[in-house]
């Protein structure tokens, strides 16, 4: 590789800690954790109230064929959530020219890597590096995939995330990309988002040592964002308050239940009270999710509002066989505005 690791070790600072009221967890699996009534989903208008995650695995849903991904806004702002949502067909995606397979003979991998963050302290990252590598001069798109809060950077490497991306890479499928996945730590779950919370962790700490350590883009549009649970949240956080900052970001799955998030953070009202631009949106949750309410709520204030963005409802639990089932479908939706020719990209001036 043209680029190696750069530690710079700190004591972490203190944690603030707060206390996690237990008896929430019992107020929503009651209020919405049960499963919708045969071929209708129950759109809930109300946040749910608790910050808490569970890390009991549900059993593992039967996975049919995804259905095909819903472009919004659609014809009318009249909103009749589906367990199967209607096949529409993008009115504007175009698709990328076939790549020839990529040149070079050495596969891509995960590596480790630690950064340092003023607010967190020293965190850990795992980096996929895609084939060819440091065999020639270019920046590479990058891809930010976070965490939930009961997950490591570990996650997306389990759930078969670099495996999708090593496949789609050497088929021509995606352009070569770098895919960042960070572990989200205790400023994660413990703050909120805004200034000096999560937020400016990923925003600032974690892609200024990216792009400064590797060939990674630090052009936006060359930067797209997601996450799975908590990390969901995180992602569309950051990007509805910061939508120059990415050209795409995807919550899967996202845990919209953070109680202490108030409007100019919460991505249930900043969604909505922000101008997003032109920045892409993916929002998939599966149907049996105990999560679902507020992202079902997210999706049909969206789609009300003609907000542009991209919805899949899928059958499925919260859990990782869920996700495992759909990366190569989130790398597809990723990558689809970056060219697969690498001479469209500027040059790497790392040494």
């Amino acid at each position: 590789m043209s680029a190696c690791w750069r530690k710079n070790p700190v004591n972490c600072p203190g944690k603030a800690v707060f206390l996690i009221v237990l008896a929430t967890i019992g107020f929503l699996a009651v209020g919405c954790g049960a499963a919708p009534e045969a071929g209708v989903m129950q759109v809930v208008p109300t946040l749910a109230e608790t910050a808490v995650i569970p890390n009991t695995p549900l059993p593992t849903a039967t996975l049919n064929p995804p259905p095909t991904p819903e472009i919004f806004p659609t014809a009318t702002n009249t909103l009749t959530p589906t367990a199967v949502p209607t096949a529409t067909p993008s009115p504007t995606a175009t698709p990328l020219p076939t790549a020839l397979p990529t040149p070079c003979p050495l596969p891509g991998g995960i590596e480790h890597g630690l950064f340092t963050s003023p607010i967190a302290g020293e965190q850990s990252y795992r980096i996929y590096l895609p084939p060819c590598y440091g065999q020639d001069d270019y920046v590479y798109p990058v891809l930010y995939m976070l965490a939930g809060n009961t997950y490591t950077d570990a996650i997306w490497d389990q759930v078969g995330l670099d495996e999708a991306a090593e496949a789609g890479i050497q088929s021509g499928a995606y352009p070569p990309i770098i895919i960042v996945m960070p572990y989200s730590g205790e400023t994660a779950l413990y703050s909120s988002g805004g200034p000096n919370s999560y937020e400016t962790v990923i925003l600032e700490d974690l892609t200024a040592h990216i792009e400064t350590t590797y060939c990674a883009s630090s052009d936006p549009q060359f930067r797209a964002l997601g996450g799975l649970s908590r990390g969901g949240y995180w992602a569309l956080e950051i990007a509805f308050r910061h939508p120059d900052a990415f050209r795409s970001v995807g919550g899967h799955s996202a845990a919209l239940l953070d109680e202490y998030a108030k409007p100019d953070v919460n991505p249930q009202y900043t969604a909505l009270s922000n101008d997003l631009g032109d920045l892409r949106i993916y929002l998939d949750i599966g149907d049996q999710d105990w999560v679902r309410a507020n992202t079902l709520q997210l999706h049909a204030d969206m789609a009300a509002a003609q907000i542009p963005h991209t919805w899949v409802l899928n059958e499925g639990h919260h859990e990782e066989a869920y996700w495992e089932a759909h990366t190569a479908e989130y790398l597809a939706w990723y990558t689809e505005p970056w060219s697969p020719d690498r001479s469209n990209y500027p040059l790497c001036n790392l040494p």
